[in-house]
């Protein structure tokens, strides 16, 4: 099941449009994520979160509209984006993307992307994109397709990730050990159609860029 989960950060409507036309079986939103959608005359299945960021005539207008509204407490443990995470999850997703989440506070940002870890290790492949970036998460084995003008980064995001080794990049990883610390796995290039990434040991964050 395809879930779309649109959340408060920066958004592109362009992306949007083109992430809902290929209608995805479930429509979530978090927070002020509602906002972009309904300037795409679009609603979400449901809109979760405290609200804190969303005008009460727009959680009005939704609520009207036959939208589900799960409302937390603005003091709770979890992001809103988290809880659209955890419920596309509970709904059974076997693919999730997820506007919204990258640009804007860097704390977001990073913690967003440490998001991706936990549908990771259910089996649900998970992506963060904006116009420029397409990330998401790997422990074993990701096949990635070559977009023309686009470049791909390899970060940990576990101390350090072993049994590196990549296919259809120029700078190849063969067995090889990458570190947090290090900037070994920033910026390589696609060279066939597809590439494969392999690691026996840790997590990679896989960044997929516009190489402007």
């Amino acid at each position: 099941m395809m879930v779309l989960i649109v959340g408060g950060g920066p958004v592109s409507l362009v992306q949007l449009q083109s992430e809902l036309a290929l209608k995805p079986d479930l429509v979530l939103a978090a927070d002020r994520g509602a906002e972009y959608l309904q300037q795409l005359s679009a609603l979400p299945r449901t809109l979760i979160g405290d609200f804190d960021s969303l005008p009460r005539e727009t959680l009005t207008d939704m609520a009207t509209a036959g939208v589900e509204i799960k409302a937390f407490e603005v003091t709770k443990d979890f992001s809103d984006l988290e809880l659209a995470l955890d419920l596309a999850v509970a709904k059974g997703a076997t693919r999730i993307d997820i506007l919204g989440g990258l640009g804007g506070r860097m704390d977001h940002t990073l913690a967003n992307i440490g998001l991706l870890v936990k549908p990771m290790e259910l089996g649900i492949e998970t992506h963060l994109l904006d116009p420029s970036h397409d990330i998401t998460a790997v422990k074993d084995f990701l096949e990635i397709e070559a977009r023309p003008g686009w470049a791909v980064s390899l970060i940990p995001l576990t101390t350090k990730v072993s049994g590196v080794t990549t296919t259809g990049l120029k700078y190849k990883l063969d067995n090889a050990m990458l570190w947090i610390q290090n900037t070994r796995g920033i910026h390589n290039e696609f060279v066939t159609a597809k590439a494969e990434i392999r690691l026996t040991e840790g997590v990679l964050a896989v960044i997929c860029f516009q190489d402007l």
